[in-house]
């Protein structure tokens, strides 16, 4: 299997937004024109698993100053700041016949080493019970219950800190 990790494109947003109402619940996905301003203010940290010439995956989000993701960050971009401390995960996404094949690792180890480039001090994501177990495996601490009320679900907030 040859996956390639890269940066998306424009020319991606309908296969990333199909991904996306596939992955997540309706309450959860981030909706295409949501996506289209990722792309377009943050793009070195949009990243697509792509097999075949076919877009399986990918992962996104922004880069912030603060340890933990509000709710507002998912939809203002504004909060992106180039030189920010922290690389946030928004949305980790593989379609589900692709799922189990490591290609969601490659997309976190990918961005993780993205970010250990820029000199942030670490990374953070907000993930449900049941992922937990999954990011602590790439160094991510659970640091306790999010307040995000996101899509209505019970999330947790983890962190991946850089020794740098």
């Amino acid at each position: 299997m040859d996956i390639k990790i890269r940066q998306v494109t424009m020319h991606e947003l309908n296969s990333v937004a199909n991904i996306e109402e596939i992955c997540f619940s309706k309450a959860e996905a981030a909706i295409r024109a949501s996506l289209e301003v990722r792309i377009k203010v943050f793009p070195e940290s949009f990243l697509v698993a792509e097999l075949d010439g076919k877009i399986v995956g990918f992962i996104n989000g922004s880069v912030i100053n603060e340890k933990v993701i509000r709710d507002e960050f998912y939809s203002n971009t504004s909060f992106h700041d180039s030189m920010g401390d922290y690389q946030s995960i928004f949305g980790l996404d593989v379609l589900p016949e692709y799922r189990a094949r490591g290609i969601a690792a490659e997309l976190i180890k990918k961005l993780i080493e993205v970010a250990r480039k820029a000199e942030r001090k670490g990374m953070t994501l907000c993930c449900k019970d049941e992922k937990i177990h999954y990011y602590e495996k790439f160094g991510f601490v659970n640091i306790g219950k999010s307040e995000s009320e996101h899509g209505h679900a019970v999330w947790n907030d983890m962190v991946l800190l850089f020794n740098n």
